[in-house]
């Protein structure tokens, strides 16, 4: 099978059950000037209705046909994270979320299973959900962003989640939101085109650093659009950890080894560019991604692993038995 790993999923109540967790906390569905259902913060536009695309499960798989995808791992769409909600509504917001993500998958079960969202605000809150999406609804893991409203992964209040994920044998699927320096990157989409590789990048790095992969060797990190730039820098983070004692507090290798522990989606809009992500951490370690169906992502995902040199046995690799195994997908 052809699986694309990345492909997210939005409900089409999203905003409404949104609205009305929300409430108490200034959010509010309202429809704009245009007849657009919007999501108001305090007042102020904040989520606008998803296209079609997102939540019309007919229509993703005429494109996933088009496309000669056969699976897709459907995650949630980091704006409805909600990690600036008090936790227990967050969690009843992820809850409610996530069964709606595993109704799509329970009237496919061929053609797609599911990462849920978990409230990270609170880590024993958010071990517990995952927990249950994968013990009584046959979820793979959990999608979380690569900042909790702030906060980096090493944060030792993590903990908690860190073990359950790795106990569960859960995949942990790392995806760029609210990125550092935006303020800076308001002009030509440098939020998305350059924050999202960097505040995957940064991410990745603090829990290098700060032992989480030390500590938790066997966790299951699969990073979005390639690992941002994090690949292409990893001989510059064991340069600083050979000469700054900062950088050997917390684990006893160098970086380069626990860069190795990860994988990675196939986003990189580069033939030149994938084949050095394969080349440098094997074919074992990629997997087929679309980012569908947002404008950045790779709307023929399969034409783009075929452009790169690579022969049959890394094509299947990628194209599909990678998330088998990392999945648990039956072939």
């Amino acid at each position: 099978m052809n699986i694309d790993v990345h492909a997210h999923y939005v409900p089409t109540d999203s905003l409404a059950m949104a609205a009305q967790i929300g409430a108490r906390h200034g959010l509010e569905a309202q429809n704009n000037d245009r007849g657009q259902a919007i999501l108001l913060r305090d007042g102020k536009p904040f989520l606008t209705q998803a296209k079609a695309e997102f939540s019309d499960l007919d229509l993703r798989l005429s494109i996933m046909e088009q496309q000669g995808v056969d699976m897709q791992v459907l995650s949630p769409a980091g704006s409805y994270f909600f990690y600036w909600l008090p936790a227990a509504d967050a969690l009843e917001y992820a809850r409610w979320l996530n069964d709606r993500l595993g109704d799509a998958a329970a009237k496919s079960p061929r053609r797609f299973v599911a990462v849920a969202s978990v409230p990270m605000q609170d880590p024993a809150r958010a071990a517990a959900e995952l927990e249950r999406v994968v013990n009584r609804l046959g979820f793979r893991g959990a999608e979380i962003a690569s900042n909790i409203n702030g906060r980096d992964l090493d944060d030792p209040a993590l903990e908690p989640f860190w073990q359950t994920a790795q106990a569960l044998d859960a995949v942990i699927f790392i995806h760029p939101n609210q990125v550092l320096g935006a303020e800076r990157m308001k002009d030509y989409n440098l939020a998305n085109l350059i924050g999202n590789p960097t505040d995957t990048s940064v991410a990745v790095a603090k829990l290098i650093f700060g032992g989480v992969l030390e500590r938790y060797p066997q966790l299951k990190l699969l990073l979005a659009h390639a690992g941002g730039f994090l690949p292409y820098t990893w001989g510059r983070l064991d340069r600083g950890y050979t000469i700054q004692n900062s950088a050997q507090r917390k684990i006893s290798k160098p970086p380069s080894d626990y860069v190795k522990l990860l994988y990675f989606d196939t986003i990189t809009h580069s033939r030149m560019a994938l084949e050095y992500l394969i080349g440098n951490f094997g074919a074992e370690r990629v997997l087929l991604g679309s980012d569908y169906p947002y404008d950045m992502g790779d709307p023929e995902p399969l034409t783009s692993l075929a452009s790169g040199d690579l022969d049959q046995a890394q094509t299947r690799q990628i194209g599909g038995a990678n998330a088998c195994k990392l999945f648990h997908i039956d072939s």
